[in-house]
Formats: C-alpha cells, structure tokens, sequence
C-alpha cells in the first residue's frame, strides 16, 4: 500500500496549462472592447469640451455684445476663470487647448465641431 506525502499534492502540468489558456483567450477577448471604450471616452471628453466653451462663447457675447477674436485672444478667453473656472478645456488627445483654437470661428463666434483640419467628431487631425 502506497501512503501519498501532502508535499506531492499540487497541480498537474496539462491543469495549469488550461488556465492559462482560458486567461489568455479571455485577455485577447477583452482588450479589444477596451481600447474602444477609451476612444470613446476621449471622443466623448472632445464633444463636451466643445459644447462647454460654445456655452461660454454666448454667455461672453451676452455681456459684452462681440465674440472675442480669434488667436492669442482666443486662448486667453479659454484660460479666463470667469468662463472656465477649472481652466481651460483641455484636448484629451494632446492634453493642449490648441485644437479648439484652431477651429474657432469669429464669424460664427463658435468652435465648429469639422474644421481647420481637425474633426472633432472622428478626433481625426490631432
């Protein structure tokens, strides 16, 4: 009669090998619908910052009966607090508030969602 020691107990080789290929299939599902999710949080971040700083861009032309000019004095109405008060809206793609200056239009006093070479829809152009 054989006596089995408890130091023998343990996986065998195939068993541990199945784990592992059920976590690798599992991790090869899921990062997929991961990196999606981020793009469409960022996307969704661009959308918002845009529909912000158009909000701000009526209250600004409400008080002061003009649209700010495009350029340096565009940036310095995304950086006013009293417009932004967490500070200027930021790209989530680049982390800079460049895009939306380049896609502000004075003539429209908005910051258009396809322009400048930038889309803000597709976040192609960043």
């Amino acid at each position: 009669m054989k006596r089995h020691r408890a130091s023998e107990a343990g996986f065998t080789f195939v068993e541990v090998l199945a784990v592992v290929l059920i976590l690798g299939v599992l991790i090869a599902v899921a990062l997929p619908n991961y990196f999606g999710a981020e793009a469409d949080a960022r996307r969704a971040v661009d959308m918002s910052n845009v529909r912000a700083i158009n909000s701000a861009l009526a209250l600004y032309r409400f008080r002061n009966t003009t649209c700010p000019v495009a350029g340096a004095a565009f940036l310095a109405f995304l950086a006013d607090t009293a417009y932004f008060p967490d500070g200027a809206p930021i790209d989530p793609r680049n982390g800079t508030s460049t895009p939306y200056s380049t896609t502000y239009s004075q003539a429209l006093c908005r910051v258009q969602m396809n322009a400048g070479g930038v889309n803000h829809d597709t976040g192609a152009g960043h």
